[in-house]
């Protein structure tokens, strides 16, 4: 357009650099599509599959959330489909509980959600694959079967329907959720900015049209209501909080809202190399870690923050998936294997590094 041009052209004279990561967006989308359309084609004739979901593909938030009700329905003995809310559009909140067949009632809890940012598709696509190795591998898999025997999994693949299912059918790069406003033509809520914590601070806006509007007032909406009622909930046996995003590769550390170093800051960065190193081993991918301020920038009414202060959880990972920028938020299908990959080798060995080498929870708030 004229204005980017101009904007380039000024750059310069300003001392501001730049570079283009993708030149045509909506000529990508299109590519991408079609691209994706026609691998989603091939992979059903070699398949010769009736399942509605395509684990190679990118899925719509309706047959999502069909395919965890088949899960569920799949493995009775190790799962359980727990709804904690309705959206303002009307779609249900699901959370797929995972854990083994050993009747042991205190099990820690990990917690997994994916697809808070609308347009963060991969991260939705990632976790369901997380959620069906770790239904597929027990019984057959004996590492997975001994951590599923000992531990409790809570994984929310879907954790903003409405936004979703408006960035898959109207506007691909919509982030927040469906909620009206107080500026009519203006919808949505950031969901990362809506937790109460720091609420309103850096990071976050209070104009109804910023794609970082914090809503309100906290916990103003229905998804973030709904993801902290079951955590309170469990918070005696929280182990770990891990919260999916896109992109960039980097698995984060607390706090997001202030720069001030946190009481658990070595164990989260031992945690947080032990589950990059995994990655790297395994897929090649290289993650950067750290404290979420020196990795990206400060934010306020973020989920991680949330669950570590008030629930008082020591160890809450933002993870950013791939890739480093090419794609950004357009990954195409191809990635989704290996995204998951990712997330399987990270989060399973994260789990096992903290129950191995405990970090004792205090009683009080952290700050």
């Amino acid at each position: 357009s004229l204005a980017t041009t101009q904007l380039v052209s000024d750059q310069p004279a300003s001392n501001i650099s730049h570079s283009v990561q993708i030149d045509d967006v909506q000529n990508l989308l299109n590519e991408l599509s079609r691209s994706d359309n026609s691998a989603r084609r091939k992979r059903k004739r070699a398949a010769g599959s009736h399942l509605e979901y395509d684990y190679g593909g990118y899925n719509s938030a309706a047959v999502t959330q069909r395919e965890m009700t088949r899960l569920a329905g799949l493995y009775p003995n190790i799962s359980k489909l727990v709804g904690v809310g309705t959206t303002y559009e009307g779609r249900p909140l699901l959370v797929m509980e995972i854990v083994g067949e050993n009747k042991e009632k205190n099990r820690p809890l990990v917690w997994v959600d994916g697809g808070l940012h609308a347009r963060e598709w991969i991260t939705v696509a990632a976790s369901m694959l997380f959620v069906r190795n770790l239904l597929e591998s027990y019984g057959n898999d004996e590492y997975i079967t001994t951590l599923l025997d000992k531990t409790r999994f809570a994984v929310q693949p879907l954790a903003n329907p409405d936004g979703y299912a408006y960035s898959w059918n109207s506007e691909r790069l919509w982030r927040k959720n469906r909620s009206p406003t107080k500026v009519a033509w203006c919808k949505g809520v950031d969901l990362n900015r809506n937790f109460d914590i720091n609420f309103g601070g850096t990071g976050a806006s209070d104009f109804s049209c910023s794609e970082i509007y914090a809503g309100s007032n906290a916990f103003s909406e229905d998804e973030s209501q709904g993801m902290a009622r079951y955590l309170s909930i469990v918070r005696h046996k929280l182990l770990a909080y891990f919260s999916l995003h896109s992109y960039g590769q980097m698995w984060l550390t607390p706090l997001s809202y202030t720069k001030k170093k946190v009481q658990d800051r070595t164990a989260h960065l031992e945690v947080a190399r032990h589950a990059t190193r995994s990655i790297r081993e395994l897929t090649g991918h290289r993650y950067s870690y750290g404290p979420a301020t020196a990795l990206m920038y400060i934010t306020s009414g973020d989920s991680s923050d949330w669950v570590y202060t008030e629930l008082n959880c020591s160890h809450t990972y933002g993870v950013e998936l791939g890739d480093l920028g090419r794609y950004a938020f357009l990954l195409p299908a191809s990635h989704i294997r290996p995204a998951g990959n990712d997330v399987m080798a990270g989060i399973l060995s994260a789990v096992e590094y903290i129950q191995t080498n405990p970090t004792h929870l205090t009683n009080r708030k952290r700050q």
